[in-house]
């Protein structure tokens, strides 16, 4: 039996490195969702100013969760997400 790959909750690829995949996380002691790149670390506040390179922090935030699409099925934040319908 194969492990299912999770389907992150992917919204784009990183301005910064142009490697890695932008994912919606949850920061764990907060509950506070923001955007991450898995590659560089790069964060955003908000997913509409991940494109935007000057809006970028970094270690801002704590120790933090990535999420499943399914986890964000019904949040907002959800049309932000690559392929979304």
């Amino acid at each position: 039996m194969k492990n299912k790959e999770k389907k992150y909750a992917c919204i784009g690829l990183c301005p910064v490195c142009s490697q890695g995949r932008q994912i919606i996380t949850r920061e764990n002691r907060t509950g506070k969702l923001y955007v991450l790149c898995e590659e560089c670390e790069s964060e955003w506040r908000l997913p509409q100013d991940a494109s935007d390179m000057e809006k970028a922090s970094s270690g801002v935030f704590a120790e933090s969760t990535l999420l499943t699409r399914e986890e964000l099925a019904e949040h907002p934040w959800s049309a932000y997400l690559e392929g979304a319908i």
